[in-house]
């Protein structure tokens, strides 16, 4: 009989429980975007940086970048990384950086396969820097994210290899640029790109390597 009971009284709180729930924690919208409550809520109705990203930008994921977002906030990556919502979208990949990218997967996949082995780490770091040199330097998307791209890239690669002199070059260039871009959010000027600068590097590596010295 006591158990019958405990049953009842357990059951019922749930159900309690399920009623006085708040609105904004029904999962409407974890339906609409197939993903769990908590990629957006730290604890119903509380919003975390994904939550606050989707009601900033009516209620989409579109252009979404959650590592660069989470940082943005100052935290860590939330919960469920490897979900992607119905209406994330984004930016369309250049042929380079996706061929780059491959590549540094690739050298990485190698470390980890001999961690011992320090000539594959060195490797795997100068994929990393010749990502970075990429990212950095694609026009086709917004500066603020090339140097957050291009940022992680070079970072991850200081760490990997800390002789990597090329990616400590890149980082110093990114805090160059990264200082153009908040001197134009505070003159009103946003700029989206500083072509001219990355055509005279461009042209400065192509002019030192000479024909064929891209060894990409």
């Amino acid at each position: 009989m006591m158990k019958h009971t405990l049953r009842l009284y357990g059951g019922l709180a749930v159900v309690l429980a399920a009623i006085s729930m708040p609105a904004s924690a029904k999962p409407p919208f974890a339906e609409k975007e197939g993903v769990a409550c908590t990629y957006c809520h730290i604890q119903a109705p509380k919003r975390n940086y994904r939550g606050d990203y989707y009601k900033s930008h009516q209620l989409s994921f579109a252009g979404f970048v959650d590592a660069a977002e989470a940082k943005k906030a100052g935290v860590a990556v939330g919960p469920g990384a490897g979900s992607k919502p119905n209406s994330l979208t984004t930016a369309k990949q250049s042929p380079r950086i996706a061929i780059l990218m491959k590549k540094a997967q690739d050298a990485e996949g190698a470390a980890r396969s001999a961690p011992r082995d320090a000539k594959l780490r060195i490797a795997f770091a100068a994929a990393l820097t010749k990502l970075g040199d990429a990212q950095l330097a694609d026009t086709s998307v917004a500066l603020a994210t090339r140097i957050d791209n291009a940022s992680q890239s070079y970072t991850k690669a200081g760490h990997i290899d800390g002789k990597n002199a090329a990616a400590k070059a890149g980082l110093e260039r990114i805090k160059a640029r990264q200082a153009k871009l908040d001197t134009s959010k505070k003159s009103g000027k946003h700029i989206e790109n500083d072509d001219d600068d990355d055509h005279k590097a461009g042209d400065g590596k192509r002019k030192g390597r000479g024909r064929g010295g891209d060894d990409d």
